[in-house]
């Protein structure tokens, strides 16, 4: 079942608990008192309050991370906000743990099923936010591993993304210079026209380019004394990664492509 705060009801549970992601698999033995004092214990000794030596079975791990969520969901009379709390911190605790063991998972299928299309970091991202999904969505009581259910979520994400990837490429292909996809002839009266529309276009912003968008255009396409950069070089500048930069530059062209197709002087 899936937990939703009441949005008529602002209490100070409601706006200090946010329970909208808060999930568990429902089952009689998480409502024990001795699954609380076990789900205590775990989120104590993952969290440095007890000894730490020997890591815990992953089935002990998610029945108290659902045995938290079970008691965080609870209305609790008197002191109910500082109860719930606690048991929210608990199973943060008991979550950020498992992903934090499962790690490998990401890096090994994002060797064997990370496209080349994406960036590392987005490849990183995306895989990491399909683990950290399928840690919330795992249910423990169906009797299959954990590592068998997150490398399913993270490889079916990171297909889907590769796949959404290809398909974007293929409807805006980008590979190529504006200045240049007119005639390459320099002699070719019409390339100097287009060339010098294309300078007007750009010298009033008729393609209502953004400044982030003039910014990487003029690192990607510079005057003939500037050294031409890279788009992982332009995302390392502006803080992007390097398909970012590519995506940007993509609108950036479509703009001005669209001002110079319906320019009078070039038709």
């Amino acid at each position: 079942m899936i937990l939703t705060a009441k949005p008529k009801k602002k209490s100070a549970v409601g706006s200090e608990i946010d329970l909208r992601n808060l999930w568990y698999a429902p089952h009689r033995r998480i409502q024990t008192a001795t699954a609380a004092r076990e789900a205590i214990e775990v989120a104590e000794r993952i969290t440095g309050y007890g000894m730490n030596d020997t890591p815990y079975d992953e089935q002990v791990l998610f029945v108290a991370m659902h045995t938290c969520a079970f008691r965080a969901s609870r209305p609790v009379r008197g002191g109910g906000v500082r109860v719930r709390r606690a048991w929210l911190a608990r199973w943060e605790a008991a979550r950020s743990y498992i992903v934090e063991q499962n790690l490998g998972l990401v890096y090994s299928m994002i060797g064997r099923f990370g496209s080349r299309q994406l960036d590392e970091d987005d490849l990183l991202s995306e895989a990491m936010y399909a683990l950290t999904r399928a840690v919330d969505r795992f249910n423990p009581w169906r009797g299959y591993k954990f590592s068998t259910y997150a490398c399913n979520v993270i490889a079916r994400a990171l297909m889907r993304r590769g796949k959404h990837e290809g398909n974007h490429r293929r409807l805006f292909p980008v590979q190529h210079d504006i200045l240049f996809e007119r005639a390459s002839n320099p002699d070719d009266g019409d390339g100097e026209l287009y060339v010098e529309r294309l300078r007007n276009v750009l010298g009033r912003n008729q393609g209502e380019l953004t400044e982030l968008e003039t910014t990487i255009l003029s690192h990607r396409f510079p005057s003939e004394h500037a050294s031409r950069l890279t788009f992982q070089e332009i995302g390392d500048t502006i803080g992007l990664s390097k398909e970012r930069v590519r995506q940007i530059q993509n609108v950036a062209l479509t703009k001005l492509r669209q001002v110079l197709d319906a320019d009078p002087a070039l038709q």
